[in-house]
């Protein structure tokens, strides 16, 4: 496999891996919007606490850490091929 094609394979798995994550952190995100929906509906009920909505805060990070990855990696590409 040359270089370029393991550049290329690389990429393409960072960005499979945003994308899994994506869908992780939207799934989160409709599990926190249903938690609040419900606390609108009874706002006499609990507030919503650090583990109601820390799993969606763990997604949203995991993403960006994702995101800044294949940024890193895109720009190595682009560095190089300006050198």
């Amino acid at each position: 496999m040359s270089e370029q094609d393991s550049w290329i394979a690389r990429a393409e798995e960072l960005k499979d891996q945003m994308a899994a994550l994506l869908v992780a952190q939207l799934e989160e995100y409709e599990t926190m919007t249903s938690k609040l929906e419900q606390w609108k509906q009874n706002p006499s009920d609990t507030w919503l606490t650090e583990a109601d909505y820390q799993p969606w805060q763990d997604a949203l990070k995991k993403l960006e850490s994702a995101q800044r990855e294949f940024d890193a990696h895109i720009s190595a590409r682009v560095k190089k091929e300006g050198e």
